[in-house]
């Protein structure tokens, strides 16, 4: 309903994003990526196919041309991608991600 949200601090990413529950009420879940180098947003009509492939699903884009522009001397970096129906889609350079239930946060961030 309302969207995904970003929170960045120096070296980590916080996607947060809402998800429709079976009774029909809304419920937050994040995703924190670490050790990150790059991010990316591309807005929903200027989204290749490739980027729509990572629909409501965190991907790891493997021989990413995308990666090795941004941080050609940066072992252990893995490129994340995930798109978003009508909203767009986020690419991630970061070491690791985890996954978190963020219901208990509040709807907006600071």
């Amino acid at each position: 309903m309302q969207g995904p949200q970003l929170l960045q601090t120096l070296s980590e990413l916080k996607l947060r994003f809402d998800y429709e529950l079976p009774d029909g009420k809304y419920a937050w879940s994040a995703l924190i990526f670490k050790g990150v180098e790059a991010f990316e947003f591309t807005g929903h009509s200027s989204c290749t196919r490739h980027q729509v492939r990572a629909y409501d699903r965190l991907v790891l884009v493997l021989d990413s041309n995308w990666l090795s522009r941004r941080a050609p001397d940066r072992g252990g970096l893995k490129h994340y991608r995930i798109y978003f129906d009508e909203v767009g889609c986020y690419d991630v350079a970061a070491t690791m991600f985890e996954p978190r239930d963020d219901s208990s946060a509040p709807t907006t961030l600071p």
